[in-house]
């Protein structure tokens, strides 16, 4: 049987996003880190420029 972790990990291998694994504690940060290379950022304490700028340009226009 396949393990959580392994599970996941063979989910990013077909392009799954996989954030939502480390939000309900299915890996951990670090597991993150070691299936994507990359250091885990939580979306909701990330500011995103774009956002703002979206809705700035959806106000001005109305």
């Amino acid at each position: 049987m396949m393990s959580e972790f392994d599970f996941v990990k063979q989910l990013y291998l077909w392009g799954f996003p996989i954030e939502c694994y480390v939000v309900y504690h299915t890996i951990t940060v670090e597991q993150y880190k070691e299936i994507t290379g990359k250091n885990y950022v939580d979306a909701s304490t990330s500011t995103s420029a774009g956002a703002s700028e979206s809705a700035n340009t959806a106000a001005s226009q109305a």
